[in-house]
C-alpha cells in the first residue's frame, strides 16, 4: 500500500478558543503533570498545557496520536535512552503514514537540559525519518497549550502570551513571536 499523505494544520489560536476545543475531548486524553513518559496518552484527539521548558511531542498516522510532555528537570526524564526505548514499544515505526510535531525547548544560559531534550526527540524522529514540524522555543519564558484533533489533522497552539496577536497577524509570524525557529515538515501548513 502507498504511503497515505497527511496535511496536518498548525493553527495559533487564543486560550479561549483552545480552551473551547478542549473541552470537546475527553480529560483522560489529557497528558497532564508530572510529565513523564508514563502520563503519555494515545487518542483520536489528545491535549496538554503549560509546555514550558519541557517538550510535547506528538506523533500522529491522522487517525490517532501519541502525546508526550516531557519535562526536562524531572530525574526520570535525565535519560534519553529510556524515552527512545518507551517509543519504541508505543510506536510502529515502520508505519509509512507518521508524521509528527515536536514543540518547546527554551534556551537558558546556565541549563542546556532543556535544548538537549528537544534535539533528543527531534534528531530521534530524524534518524526514524519521521517528516517532523518543529516548534523550538527561544528566551521567551511563556507557558504554550498543544492541542491535536484528527476530525482535521490540525495542531491547535495556544498561549496567554499570543492572545493580542491572534487573528491580528499572519499566523506564522504568531507563531515566531514565541518559536523563532520553526520548520515545517513537508506535507504540513500553518494557517
Amino acid at each position: 500500500m502507498d504511503k497515505i499523505s497527511f496535511t496536518s494544520y498548525i493553527k495559533p489560536v487564543t486560550t479561549s478558543q483552545f480552551n473551547a476545543a478542549a473541552r470537546l475531548i475527553t480529560k483522560k486524553n489529557f497528558v497532564d503533570y508530572p510529565w513523564t513518559c508514563k502520563e503519555s496518552k494515545k487518542a483520536a484527539s489528545a491535549y496538554t498545557t503549560d509546555v514550558l521548558d519541557c517538550t510535547m511531542c506528538g506523533i500522529t498516522d491522522g487517525r490517532d496520536v501519541f502525546m508526550m510532555h516531557i519535562c526536562p528537570t524531572s530525574s526520570e526524564n535525565s535519560n534519553f535512552l529510556k524515552i527512545k526505548n518507551f517509543l519504541l514499544k508505543k510506536i510502529n515505526f515502520e508505519n509509512k503514514d507518521l508524521s509528527a510535531l515536536v514543540l518547546g525547548g527554551k534556551i537558558f544560559t546556565d541549563d542546556n537540559r532543556s535544548i538537549n531534550l528537544f534535539d533528543n526527540f527531534t534528531n530521534f524522529l530524524q534518524s526514524k525519518h519521521i517528516p517532523t514540524t518543529i516548534l523550538r522555543g527561544g528566551k521567551i519564558y511563556e507557558p504554550v497549550n498543544v492541542l491535536y484533533s484528527s476530525r482535521k489533522d490540525e495542531w491547535l497552539v495556544a498561549s496567554q502570551y499570543l492572545d493580542s496577536f491572534v487573528n491580528k497577524e499572519a499566523s506564522k509570524t504568531v507563531l515566531e513571536k514565541i518559536f523563532p525557529t520553526i520548520h515545517l515538515a513537508v506535507d504540513d501548513v500553518i494557517v
